[in-house]
């Protein structure tokens, strides 16, 4: 086994081989065929990739390896993502064996540690009774998700010595019922007493029939946690009636369960548009709020248009939420709407520099203002060759030219560690002109001064994408920004859902569209031909359009999520389309139509267009305008499962 390590590890002679083929790799990989593995290994000396033979090699043969095998891989590829794959691998063998002087000599250099490998460091620090280094695996305890069962000694030990208390055990099962995840808080119960009333029996009673649970008075800390539990449960089909019954049984609770009880039954409402969440929130106040409860408090304020209280709320957050834009812009609006239009001003001005959508907004409502206008260029040749040379964006390439996606987009995120903004410009030319919209796109990003706009916003296959756009009547810039958002140009990307092609069309919405188009024997192997994926996407946008009020925002959230949400967010009367879009209750689906409505004006600006992101923005129509439409499908990408 060692003769096959030492065999691959061969010193390369700089002579490029005749080229890796990844797809025997991989097959070899899979089926841990070691002798393929040696015979890649060793034919790839000399090739830009030589390292991810060698890297499988070893990996294959982890339980075996001794520190003098894997040292010369981590050595000489110091720096790239692959070793530090190989050094997460190492130090999970580690673990295993325990031993933890190897442990600690290793760990220091992982980039990112996973859950697993900071209780294996804890575990290691518990062998070496270092108190304080152990403290630190602390907030790893906090998770509403089930954590690595290498935690598990390091809880117990923090447990055993009063690092962790039993209110810290508490804290997660409140966590994790809140989290809707009543498996986990049973087991987590053994660490207050197995009380009857987080039983397997007792939860599900919870969650079944959660208006039975508040028949019997909350006297201790676990019935608290079980009404809550089934509070939220009932809330989620109708939180009115979650409300009734949770104020009478909390009357005489502790004022911080009191408070909490009323903030999550803010977030619950305020997601399905109860006009009763801003009140909610107002009997919870802001003490305690998490993130996401922070923010709906506002969005619940928002939808009922009382600015009072999104003012107040937004004042109430801490700095680092501050500043962010959508707060900013929406203390704005709050101001403006309270009669303080000159106090507005400066949190306006401060959004122009961005190209964010309520970066955008707050440039249309200021109006033209002086400055210098944006150096925008793209990277010259000698540029373009010395980042040619780099070995991270080589193998990203090389990666890239056989389909290795994740792997390539790694390599490439890891070259541009340390880059300065002309560097990143030049590798962001070079992977537009190589035809990687995606990592273009994602590098451009990244450059503090603004780069040639279209490295931002490219729009590959114009004609095609302009053709069919126009054929169904639809601003060729909304399907730039459209496209853009769903896959960042790559034409035969499919996602976890299935969905496939430039416009992420799932296999149903494709069947179904080809059905009404008239493509008789339609093979859905052909969505991710360009043509037929931009004309069938489009297609169903004007679909989308026709039924959804002609609105954009409207067609937008449908086309993520489904039409029916979308139709299900709208008030039932006239409601900002800001107010929407920032209410949406799915963070996929609020952040998808944010930077698709963004995009377009991006690329309204590049083509010409004079349309105005508030001209996008008209209000939405109310409900009862809306006739009752064919529901069967859902969002053409998948929708949203938050």
């Amino acid at each position: 086994m060692k003769r096959l390590i030492l065999a691959a590890l061969i010193t390369c002679s700089g002579v490029a081989s005749a080229g890796l083929d990844l797809t025997q790799l991989r097959d070899a990989a899979r089926s841990r065929d070691l002798a393929t593995l040696q015979q890649l290994a060793q034919s790839a000396n000399g090739d830009v990739l030589e390292m991810y033979p060698r890297y499988y090699l070893l990996s294959a043969q982890i339980n075996t390896l001794t520190e003098a095998d894997v040292a010369p891989f981590l050595s000489r590829h110091e720096g790239s993502p692959i070793a530090e794959r190989l050094r997460a691998d190492w130090l999970k063998e580690l673990g295993k064996r325990q031993d933890w002087v190897s442990y600690d000599l290793e760990y220091p250099k992982l980039e990112s540690p996973s859950a697993e490998l900071k209780c294996l460091a804890a575990q290691a620090a518990i062998a070496r009774n270092d108190a304080a280094a152990l403290a630190q695996a602390k907030p790893l305890w906090f998770s509403a998700k089930p954590l690595p069962d290498a935690c598990n000694p390091v809880f117990d030990t923090l447990f055993t010595r009063n690092v962790l208390t039993s209110e810290d055990a508490w804290t997660r099962i409140r966590m994790t019922l809140t989290a809707n995840r009543s498996d986990l808080a049973r087991q987590l119960a053994a660490r207050v007493g197995f009380p009857s009333e987080l039983s397997a029996k007792a939860l599900g009673r919870a969650a079944n029939t959660p208006d039975k649970v508040f028949d019997a008075s909350a006297d201790s800390r676990a019935a608290r946690e079980m009404q809550l539990y089934a509070a939220q449960r009932l809330a989620r089909k109708d939180a009115d009636r979650a409300a009734q019954l949770f104020q009478s049984a909390s009357i005489n609770w502790p004022l911080a369960d009191k408070r909490y009880g009323w903030q999550q039954l803010g977030i619950i409402a305020a997601k399905s548009h109860n006009d009763n969440a801003n009140g909610f929130f107002e009997r919870g106040g802001s003490a305690g709020l998490e993130e996401a409860g922070r923010f709906w408090s506002v969005r619940a304020a928002l939808r009922v248009r009382d600015f009072k209280s999104v003012l107040a709320r937004i004042d109430a957050m801490p700095a680092e939420d501050l500043q962010l834009s959508v707060w900013r812009y929406w203390k704005a609006e709050a101001l403006k709407a309270l009669g303080r239009p000159a106090e507005a001003q400066p949190l306006l001005l401060g959004l122009v520099g961005g190209d964010d959508f309520y970066s955008l907004l707050a440039r249309e409502e200021l109006g033209p203002i002086a400055s210098d206008p944006p150096q925008h260029r793209r990277a010259d040749a000698t540029e373009l060759r010395a980042i040619e040379r780099v070995p991270g964006i080589r193998r990203a390439l090389a990666l890239y030219a056989q389909n290795w996606r994740v792997e390539g987009a790694r390599e490439w995120s890891w070259a541009l560690k340390g880059m300065d903004d002309n560097q990143m410009l030049a590798a962001s030319t070079l992977a537009d002109a190589s035809g990687l919209y995606d990592r273009s796109i994602d590098t451009a990003e990244r450059i503090k001064q603004l780069s040639d706009p279209t490295l931002r916003y490219p729009y590959p296959w114009r004609k095609v994408v302009t053709q069919a756009a126009q054929e169904q009547g639809l601003d060729p810039a909304w399907v730039y920004g459209l496209i853009r958002q769903e896959s960042r140009f790559v034409p035969d990307i499919r996602s976890s859902a299935g969905a496939a092609g430039l416009m992420q069309l799932m296999p149903a919405t494709a069947k179904w569209v080809a059905g009404k188009m008239g493509r008789k024997g339609f093979d859905p192997s052909e969505v991710t031909d360009i043509p037929t994926n931009v004309s069938m996407g489009t297609f169903y946008l004007r679909y989308l359009l026709d039924r959804l009020d002609e609105h954009p925002v409207l067609v937008t959230a449908g086309y993520n999520a489904g039409p029916g949400r979308a139709r299900n967010w709208q008030n039932d009367g006239a409601l900002d389309a800001a107010i929407y879009i920032e209410t949406i209750p799915f963070d996929e689906t609020r952040n998808y139509v944010k930077k698709v409505l963004a995009n377009a004006q991006h690329y309204g600006a590049s083509f010409g267009s004079s349309t105005t992101l508030h001209q996008r923005l008209a209000a939405i129509p109310g409900k009862l305008v809306t006739p009752p439409q064919d529901n069967t499908l859902g969002g053409a990408d998948g929708g949203d499962s938050n």
